[in-house]
């Protein structure tokens, strides 16, 4: 348990400080910045359960953060041609300069929170640990 302890403890804290830097310096929420990471991915091809999946919340939760996003004119909703039940999000120039600016203060963030460790390593072991949780998820 004192892994767990440790890595729940440390998530939590960096998960603060990275969110209180960005406000620090007038940049949107963490969450928000965490959600226009995974639309960048998709590059407006996007589904709500896209963000669902990618972000690990409900679908009913990313439905409302898109509902956040496109009224903050960060994000916008456009028909799925291949499925009518469905619609596509995209960012919209403002997300996509929301994106890149916060994006940037994050970098600077975690970088400063890590201090002189070896983050590609670390990622690297986080993944690993990852796909032991989701291997469904990740063998698509």
């Amino acid at each position: 348990m004192d892994f767990f302890d440790a890595l729940v403890r440390y998530e939590v804290s960096l998960w603060n400080a990275v969110d209180q830097e960005l406000a620090r310096q007038g940049q949107i929420q963490l969450g928000q910045l965490f959600a226009l990471r995974v639309l960048g991915r998709h590059d407006g091809q996007a589904r709500v359960q896209d963000l669902s999946d990618d972000i690990g919340i409900t679908v009913g939760a990313a439905s409302k953060l898109v509902d956040r996003l496109e009224r903050d004119g960060l994000a916008a909703r456009r028909s799925n041609p291949a499925n009518r039940r469905s619609s596509l999000i995209a960012l919209t120039e403002s997300g996509q300069q929301a994106l890149a600016s916060a994006s940037a203060v994050c970098d600077e963030a975690v970088a400063r929170a890590v201090g002189g460790e070896d983050i590609h390593t670390m990622t690297a072991a986080l993944r690993r640990l990852q796909t032991r949780l989701e291997p469904e998820r990740t063998r698509t």
